[in-house]
């Protein structure tokens, strides 16, 4: 190979890895927004996309409290399996119950919540 092919292929490596996307870090303190990672207990949960949040608007009075829902990620081991995660209620796992115990910020009658704006913590209890 000669000079001006070992520089090219030099190039071309540092602008194919330059591409290469890193996952974001796990947290591990159980708080997670959308599509970020947190560790709990001997979880992995990751919150995928809101389905319904149907909370009483801190402005507002009502006969029902309401309830979130989420689709989630958790990683039991080395597999991510699907779940739907309901505020308040525990769902059980191989070894305990993981439960999404809070969700900011609080809904209002005058502002939706973008998506970007959510904020979820997840407890794990074992068995």
């Amino acid at each position: 190979m000669n000079r001006l092919s070992i520089i090219a292929a030099a190039s071309a490596s540092l602008l194919i890895a330059g591409c290469a996307t890193v996952p974001p870090p796990v947290r591990s303190d159980g708080f997670a927004m959308l599509h970020e990672a947190t560790r709990v207990g001997p979880l992995t949960v990751r919150p995928e996309a809101v389905r319904e949040d149907s909370r009483c608007p801190m402005n507002a009075r009502c006969i029902w409290a309401g309830r979130v829902v989420i689709d989630a990620s958790v990683k039991e081991g080395d597999r991510w399996i699907p779940r739907s995660l309901v505020l308040g209620e525990p769902a059980l796992t191989t070894d305990g119950e993981v439960m999404l115990d809070s969700v900011e910020p609080p809904t209002r009658t005058d502002t939706p919540i973008r998506a970007q704006d959510y904020r979820f913590h997840f407890s794990w209890k074992g068995r």
